[in-house]
């Protein structure tokens, strides 16, 4: 009981072209840095290669890097990932060496309604789904019922569920979570 109460570190992986000033980011690190107890310090908003292109030789290993490879840091770090920020961490938490707490994921998708040229290797490259999981403690998906780019939110919560056995959310109206207050987002990493 005592370790679910020590103070972790957060990791927010962006979505495709996010930055640290993006979204609900900012928000959130000091609606955090606000909590009397202070679940989480530091929170890292990590600058990932080509933003506005992420690829797949790209950002797992930025992300695997921002981890580290320390089994007890891992141990204390949750990773909140956002679109293709989920696809991107699956990828590299499939290759840590010891397991990070928890990830929470935001608008995460399997498939894209309507997929451009750069998106199609994120499509294609399935995770280590098995490794991934192994590397995972508490796994959370966050996802709306009107999001512009994976219409069938109920097929896409089905395949968390199915591929990683999942706790999915749906927040009703909230799109692609691209705005700049989520009280859900940060409801949900106060109980991860």
């Amino acid at each position: 009981m005592l370790a679910a109460r020590m103070q972790r570190r957060l990791l927010i992986v962006p979505r495709w072209s996010g930055r640290a000033g993006s979204d609900f980011y900012p928000w959130l690190t000091e609606q955090l840095a606000a909590l009397p107890d202070r679940p989480y310090a530091p929170v890292i908003v990590p600058d990932l290669p080509e933003p506005d292109a992420p690829r797949l030789d790209g950002w797992p290993p930025a992300i695997a890097a921002a981890l580290g490879t320390d089994p007890a840091e891992l141990a204390r770090t949750v990773v909140l990932a956002h679109s293709v920020g989920c696809q991107a961490t699956l990828h590299a938490v499939a290759g840590l060496p010891a397991p990070i707490s928890g990830m929470l994921a935001v608008a995460g998708w399997w498939t894209v309604d309507r997929p451009w040229p750069t998106i199609v290797p994120w499509l294609e490259a399935t995770p280590d789904l098995a490794r991934a999981r192994a590397n995972l403690g508490a796994l959370r998906v966050l996802l709306s019922d009107d999001d512009p780019f994976t219409a069938d939110h109920a097929a896409n919560a089905a395949a968390w569920r199915e591929r990683l056995g999942a706790d999915v959310q749906l927040v009703p109206g909230a799109k692609h979570f691209n705005v700049p207050a989520s009280p859900p987002v940060l409801a949900a990493l106060r109980t991860l």
